[in-house]
C-alpha cells in the first residue's frame, strides 16, 4: 500500500506528542496510580517489561500518526479544526467501542475504560491538530 504524500515532519511531531501525552497521563502525578490499581499485576514485572514496552509504544505512535495523516489527507481534513474533528470521530467509532467491549469481556473496572479511553481521545485530538494544522 502506498500512502499519500504526507507531511513527515507533522507525522513525527504527532507521534512524539502522543508519546509525551502518555508519559504524563500514566505518570504518578496523573492517572498512573489509578491505572496500575485497575490493571493489577506485579510492579516488578511491569518494570522489567518497561524498556520493551516503550519501544513498541513509540513504534505504534508512528504508525498511528502515519495512518491518521493518510486518513486526513484522503478526507481533505487538512486544517486544525477538521483534523481534530476527524480524530474525534475516529476515536468515537474505532477506538472507544472496541476498548470498552474488550475491557468488559476481560472483567476490568469501568474506570479503566475512562482512563485509557480518554488518553486515546486526548492523544488523537492532539495528533489531529498537529497533522491537520501542519
Amino acid at each position: 500500500m502506498h500512502g499519500f504524500e504526507v507531511n513527515w515532519s507533522s507525522v513525527g511531531m504527532a507521534a512524539v506528542a502522543k508519546f509525551a501525552i502518555g508519559a504524563v497521563w500514566f505518570s504518578p502525578v496523573a492517572f498512573g496510580p489509578m491505572w496500575r490499581a485497575a490493571v493489577g499485576g506485579d510492579p516488578d514485572a511491569m518494570k522489567a517489561r518497561f524498556p520493551r514496552c516503550m519501544i513498541v509504544d513509540f513504534a505504534g505512535c508512528l504508525i498511528t500518526a502515519w495512518i491518521l495523516a493518510n486518513t486526513l489527507q484522503f478526507m481533505g481534513a487538512m486544517r486544525l479544526v477538521s483534523g481534530m474533528r476527524t480524530a474525534f470521530f475516529l476515536w468515537l467509532g474505532l477506538v472507544a467501542p472496541p476498548l470498552l467491549s474488550s475491557q468488559q469481556y476481560e472483567g476490568r473496572p469501568l474506570r479503566l475504560f475512562w482512563i485509557t479511553g480518554l488518553y486515546w481521545l486526548v492523544s488523537l485530538l492532539a495528533m489531529g491538530a498537529i497533522i491537520g494544522g501542519g
